[in-house]
């Protein structure tokens, strides 16, 4: 077998899952990418891998979606979460069902993984979001033998994650939930990776426990903060000061794939799509406690049974599909690259230099926003709310 458009492939690992000869492993590309390398000893030419891509062989059938807000009832885990604690809410019924959750870690190593948990303690390491293209593992495979155990499985993902498992099982589950995420593109590992090193650098007596990129310190819409845990410290930093952040939201180091994603859109993948409800302030500021709000599209039968079956755990609120959609473009549309990606990556990922000369480099702030930053609050709030009428 040969891959014929390498840049289009998302890394799902759904290849690799069906393979029954093992030819086939998930590796960094140059730029830090997961893709297909594939043993051609091994290789028997069978043909599942071909079949089985989600590039080729997979379409959604789902229905429009409706569109709900949500917050978990529970705010000791809903102030755990990236927004309103959606994902954390789904996850403890289907494990008080006896079901198993499958959901994206940390592993010991700080690496991004999927994993599978069975209790709460587990599947608290999957709350928050990491911002790192997640190796699926062997996690497919293991999912497939607990629905066929009659398990009650939730898996989520990105949306290219969630169709690549859908076209391994190749049939329906009565027993399956499936949740992907308003994804705005991965970035690569290498970053990730850089990252990490250059933050430990100068701390010779301190070790790397957690990165949570959403933390809540100042609210939840109001200011995004990076939160970063060693053995003995915590620290703090603006998004816009964060190199990984600002690599991340200005699309300067993404996937190709999630520059024309194939699964970002409607109809969507997954049974519920869950994301951050962003603009919510100006469709109803009543919704908005600044302890994080979810937003969760219904996709299918099976999505809005679910829903119903998790009444007790969350509190929703029906809202217009557009409004969502004004927030959240990702929903249905791709990210556009940053001009200056390519060279970025070569930079970064093959020439070895730091994060910190290439976003020096190749990221440049708006004059316009610096002054905004620099402005004292009582004037961005004239600006936001009497100028721009943000929230009105």
């Amino acid at each position: 077998m040969t891959i014929e458009n390498k840049e289009a492939c998302t890394g799902c690992g759904a290849c690799y899952n069906v393979c029954p000869m093992e030819a086939i492993s998930i590796k960094e590309d140059r730029y830090g990418f997961y893709k297909p390398v594939i043993d051609e000893q091994k290789c028997t030419n069978c043909g599942l891998c071909e079949k089985t891509c989600p590039l080729d062989n997979y379409a959604s059938k789902n229905n429009p979606p409706k569109a709900f807000s949500l917050i978990n009832k529970d705010e000791n885990i809903r102030l755990k979460c990236a927004s309103g604690g959606a994902f954390s809410a789904f996850a403890k019924y289907v494990l008080e069902q006896n079901g198993v959750v499958y959901g994206v870690i940390y592993d010991e190593n700080m690496q991004v993984i999927h994993s599978r948990a069975t209790t709460l303690q587990e599947v608290e390491k999957m709350y928050s979001s990491k911002y790192v293209q997640s190796n699926t593992r062997d996690t497919f495979k293991q999912a497939k033998k607990d629905l066929e155990d009659g398990k009650y499985v939730l898996f989520s993902g990105t949306p290219c994650q969630i169709a690549g498992f859908k076209s391994y099982l190749r049939k329906t589950y009565d027993n399956l939930i499936t949740v992907d995420l308003i994804c705005h593109g991965v970035p690569s590992t290498i970053l990730f990776e850089k990252y990490k090193k250059e933050f430990m650098q100068n701390k010779p007596n301190e070790k790397l426990i957690n990165i949570n990129f959403r933390s809540k310190i100042k609210g939840w819409s109001n200011n995004i903060y990076t939160n970063i845990t060693t053995n003995n410290k915590q620290y703090f930093i603006k998004a816009y000061k964060d190199p990984f952040m600002k690599s991340f939201l200005c699309n300067i180091a993404i996937n190709a794939s999630c520059l024309d994603c194939q699964f970002n859109k409607i109809p969507r993948i997954a049974d519920i799509t869950i994301g951050d409800f962003w603009g919510v302030d100006d469709y109803d500021k009543t919704l908005n406690d600044q302890k994080g709000l979810s937003i969760i599209l219904v996709n299918s039968e099976t999505g809005h049974e679910f829903l119903k079956l998790a009444d007790n755990y969350i509190k929703i609120t029906e809202v217009p599909l557009d409004v969502v959609i004004k927030g959240n473009p990702n929903i249905h549309s791709s990210s556009k690259a940053h001009k200056n990606r390519t060279e970025f990556l070569e930079e970064l990922c093959v020439q070895n230099k730091s994060i910190k000369s290439c976003v020096k480099k190749y990221i440049k702030t708006p004059i316009y926003i610096t002054l905004y930053r620099l402005l004292p609050k009582f004037f961005k709030n004239f600006i936001k709310y009497k100028i721009l009428k943000i929230g009105k």
